[in-house]
């Protein structure tokens, strides 16, 4: 009556480094934290029935066999079925518990030593958002000359362009504009924020009317996953960004 409701959490790992660098991360960012561990079914399996945490953090790789064996395991069990599953892999392999992923009860954490990573997957467990129905993305619309984002500008966002076409530049050493590339129908901008989280590093603004589709880059991952013929897009775009890279280096 009126305690704040426990938050347990399994860490399954072989990994002495990262279980104490999640534990840390789990206490200094998460209210009332009972953190428990393991590294292999058996503790696994023992803990899940003796102390039936809110969610396990699972190594894809462990000691004594395979990360993803053991979230099979438990998926099976009707008794586990409130319990969420984080995989902490450095590839996510979405086909292998695609179901789960849809619904969100499993996520993939690509980033397992990066903690903003593990805060953004444990809050949407811990502190799911009341509206789960809201869109994953929105369509934006631009007039020519408008500004999509600046340069050095925090990344939050993803777009895909659906019509029309813009211009990135950076500013050079004396403030005029150097010309980096248009980005038009069908490719990706403000992609590569959502890879490396750094600010923008260029200024893309409005050639001619302009719709874009605005992913938020905690969406883009789900997103791209539902939707084939945006991960195709996406590759197309880093790939042709690769091509003028090479280009330039080569001359």
């Amino acid at each position: 009556m009126g305690l704040e409701k426990k938050n347990t959490f399994l860490i399954v790992s072989g990994d002495k480094t990262r279980v104490q660098r999640c534990t840390d991360v789990l206490t200094r960012n998460f209210p009332n934290c009972t953190i428990f561990h393991g590294a292999e079914w058996f503790e696994t399996k023992y803990k899940l029935d003796n102390v039936h945490p809110k969610a396990i953090l699972i190594d894809e790789y462990l000691p004594k066999g395979s990360g993803f064996e053991i979230v099979s395991k438990i998926l099976k069990e009707k008794s586990n079925d409130d319990i969420s599953i984080i995989i902490m892999s450095y590839v996510a392999d979405h086909d292998l518990f695609a179901a789960e992923v849809a619904s969100g009860r499993v996520q993939f954490l690509t980033e397992p030593d990066r903690e903003q990573a593990v805060v953004d997957c444990v809050s949407k467990i811990v502190s799911p958002k009341k509206n789960e129905s809201q869109p994953q993305y929105e369509l934006k619309q631009l007039n020519p000359g408008d500004v999509l984002f600046k340069e050095g500008d925090h990344t939050e966002m993803a777009y895909i362009v659906k019509k029309g076409s813009l211009r990135a530049y950076s500013e050079g050493p004396d403030g005029d504009k150097v010309m980096l590339g248009e980005i038009m129908p069908g490719e990706f901008v403000g992609e590569m924020g959502h890879f490396n989280h750094e600010p923008r590093s260029a200024t893309v603004e409005a050639i001619t009317e302009v719709e874009l589709i605005a992913i938020p880059n905690g969406s883009l991952d789900n997103v791209i996953f539902a939707r084939p013929s945006w991960a195709k897009a996406l590759v197309k775009t880093l790939s042709q960004r690769l091509k003028k890279a090479n280009k330039a280096l080569t001359g």
